[in-house]
Order: structure tokens, then sequence, then C-alpha cells
């Protein structure tokens, strides 16, 4: 065999190997939902993936209670310190590298608000900040507003960020 037809008979072999196995490849990664960086997250989850309590409607705030209290400061703690810090003044951890720094919860503009006014802005959103409607429920989303609500309401002086 001469050596173009040694590369010749190599060619139609790998085509071959090429058309025979490409079938057998997997098509997971082409068929799963994919999001581009930097897209904004649903804000829904799918239906199904969420219990049913998440998507009800409360007729009527519940109660503040210490309980709801204890939970608004869990919940807080997961969902909002990373922007508005753990004590609210809005220097959490990823707060410096965002557009538009978070509010400081405790200055006197923000706590002259009723709470049903923060449990809007926590389920829908304000500005740069995201809704939480989709991802806590009714309750949880009250929890956090009355623990906003508990939070001391900031001096002049302590009201100012660096």
């Amino acid at each position: 065999m001469t050596v173009p037809a040694y590369f010749a008979a190599l060619r139609r072999i790998m085509v071959a190997v090429c058309l025979l196995g490409l079938p057998a490849c997997s098509k997971d990664m082409q068929e799963q939902p994919s999001f581009g960086p930097q897209e904004a997250p649903r804000k829904h989850s799918p239906p199904g993936s969420v219990p049913i309590q998440s998507r009800a409607v409360l007729t009527e705030p519940p109660a503040r209670t210490p309980d709801i209290l204890n939970e608004g400061a869990r919940l807080f703690a997961i969902n909002c310190a990373h922007c508005h810090g753990p004590s609210g003044h809005g220097d959490g951890p990823v707060a410096g590298e965002l557009s538009e720094l978070p509010a400081n919860l405790q200055a006197p503009a923000v706590q002259k608000h009723p709470a049903s006014t923060l449990y809007e802005i926590v389920t829908d959103g304000k500005e740069a900040m995201p809704g939480f409607k989709g991802e806590l429920s009714a309750k949880e989303r009250w929890a956090v507003a009355y623990f906003v609500k508990s939070l001391p309401v900031a001096t002049a002086t302590a009201e100012k960020r660096p």
C-alpha cells in the first residue's frame, strides 16, 4: 500500500468512526436548560418544585409574635444579610460589588414605613433589590418584614456608611 493510499484508507476509517460514533453521544448537554452569565434569575420556580405554601395568599397578616420575629431573623440571615449586612446597615459582604448600595434598613427613612410596605418591598423588590415572592412564602415574607421593622432606628451619625 502506497503512502497516499494509506492516508486515504485512514481518512475513510476516521470518517466511518465519526459517523457511527456520533449518534451514541449523549444529548444531555444540548437538551438541558441553560442560563447566560449575569442573567436575571427566574422570578418563580417551576410548578411543583416549591411547597404549595409559598404560593399561598394570606387574607390578613400573621400576628407579630416572638416566634415570627425569630423566623424573620433566620430568613434575613439567609436571604438578606449578604447585601444588607447582619445588622441591616447595608454593609453586607457583597454590598461593595453591587452597582447600587443596599438600603440601610435602620435608617429613619426605612423605619418610618409600616410593616405592610416593607412586606410589599420584600415581595416585589425595589430598584436593584429582587423580589422574593417565588422564593419565600407569604408568611416568611411577613416574618422578614416584621424583623426589619424590629431593627433599631439609626441615629444621624450612625446612619452614615463608609
